[in-house]
């Protein structure tokens, strides 16, 4: 798309944020109960579904979705490539089970991103130690209750989406520690529709996005050796799916 578009991709990015707020509204005093007590969490999950769709569906944005196979009930760590501000909204769509998301820190300065995180969601301060360890405690306690987690590796969206920069091991030494599979998720095409730094001056654009939830990987048996292991092979299973779509040419 040329530049004479671009006050039209600026003001198009402009109004989903603001569509963000504008949906928000209605759910947020039922949100204000749900995220605060745990036997309402599968109900704040489901509002999160609805919200995501009502962002993204009048803004024009599709997520289709493909899932290798069949999900059971958990638990997994579910680990994503993290490449626009549509990942979290489009996990909510494409990944058919519950789950609590692993955000940075960075997340919890948000209103609107704090109040999931501070009983239901996790936050991880990875420059904080002691902090870390408390996080990968709380995700370690959702995995004993059954509960699978969703965390984006890389930390942050790279600066040259869609390539990923290299994934963090915490993720894949605590999936071996709890002997829960991995499940790679990809998302494919969210960075053409609403880019992130250093790119937000493109604007954005209604469109598809696609993304697949791939079959789990199996971790029982191995240990904490195996962690590099389990990470490079997760990280591949999403490279190979972009170099499918050509976007890693």
């Amino acid at each position: 798309m040329s530049d004479q578009f671009r006050p039209l991709r600026v003001l198009w990015r402009w109004l989903f944020f603001a569509m963000t707020f504008v949906t928000l509204l209605p759910l947020l005093p039922f949100f204000v109960v749900f995220v605060n007590y745990e036997p309402f969490f599968p109900q704040a999950m489901f509002l999160k579904r609805i919200w995501a769709r009502l962002i993204t569906w009048p803004m024009g944005v599709i997520t289709l979705t493909g899932v290798e196979e069949q999900l059971g009930p958990g638990p997994y760590i579910i680990v994503l490539n993290h490449t626009s501000f549509l990942d979290i909204m489009q996990a909510y769509i494409a990944i058919p089970i519950y789950f609590h998301f692993v955000g940075r820190i960075g997340l919890g300065r948000w209103w609107l991103f704090n109040m999931f995180f501070k009983k239901m969601d996790i936050l991880i301060d990875r420059d904080n130690a002691r902090a870390s360890y408390g996080s990968y405690q709380r995700v370690a306690d959702d995995l004993k209750k059954g509960v699978s987690v969703a965390i984006f590796p890389e930390a942050i969206i790279p600066a040259d989406t869609p390539k990923m920069l290299p994934f963090k091991n915490a993720p894949f030494k605590v999936a071996i520690e709890h002997q829960v599979p991995i499940v790679p998720v990809t998302f494919i095409g969210g960075w053409k529709l609403l880019p992130a730094k250093p790119h937000v001056w493109k604007g954005g654009r209604p469109g598809i996005s696609r993304v697949k939830v791939h079959r789990p990987i199996a971790t029982e048996g191995l240990t904490a050796a195996d962690a590099e292991v389990l990470r490079d092979r997760a990280q591949k299973v999403i490279a190979d799916e972009l170099e499918r779509h050509g976007h890693l040419q």
